[in-house]
């Protein structure tokens, strides 16, 4: 603090829109979009597996052969094919592809909605919002961490007893202090119908 006591600051509140230099931590400037654009781990095996892709290899062909098919919307660039300027991704490589943009350290976890934008930022496959919502859903970091947003459905009311006894509940209260008879639990019974309470001394046999 001494230090900084030398210098005459004054802080003002700067817009989000005019603060460009913003927290690396918080907003990294490279998005996993940008990583899956310029990895040149996924060019390698590109041009073998369109060539046996149910989804590109009669495009990619054509195109290869010199038959450019404008209503397509494809062309290949450096023997990639590419789609309205987006990577054309086969079957095989698909399942990386949304990993990275889904589980990476940049990529945060996002539901199926942000990866899709991530990735269509980029890439191209046909049913891509399939492919997307099937990984996330198996996504077990995921599964664990949102338990909050399942949808449990509506509690089932238990059915109203007609006459005394017929329902009851029952429980343990234990942590009692110890009688002269060495009890320190108490079995409750609770009659759902009149109400009335029934409380029995026990003891722990040490059984958990």
């Amino acid at each position: 603090m001494g230090f900084l006591q030398q210098f005459h600051l004054v802080i003002r509140y700067k817009k989000g829109i005019y603060n460009k230099v913003v927290d690396m931590l918080s907003r990294p400037i490279v998005s996993a979009s940008v990583i899956l654009n310029h990895n040149s781990i996924m060019h390698k095996s590109y041009v073998e597996q369109y060539a046996l892709d149910d989804d590109f290899k009669d495009i990619y062909a054509t195109l290869c052969e010199g038959n450019q098919v404008e209503e397509l919307d494809y062309h290949v660039h450096d023997k990639i094919l590419y789609h309205l300027g987006k990577k054309c991704i086969p079957e095989g490589e698909r399942v990386n592809i949304i990993r990275e943009a889904h589980t990476s350290l940049i990529a945060g976890h996002f539901g199926v909605g942000k990866t899709v934008a991530q990735l269509k930022r980029y890439c191209y496959w046909p049913r891509m919002n399939e492919s997307v919502s099937r990984y996330v859903r198996g996504c077990s970091l995921c599964a664990t961490s949102n338990l909050s947003n399942r949808k449990l459905g509506l509690y089932t009311p238990l059915p109203v007893p007609s006459r005394p006894w017929e329902s009851v509940f029952m429980d343990f209260v234990r942590g009692m202090p110890m009688s002269k008879k060495n009890h320190d639990y108490l079995y409750v019974l609770v009659d759902c119908f009149i109400k009335i309470c029934i409380f029995m001394p026990c003891k722990n046999l040490g059984y958990n």
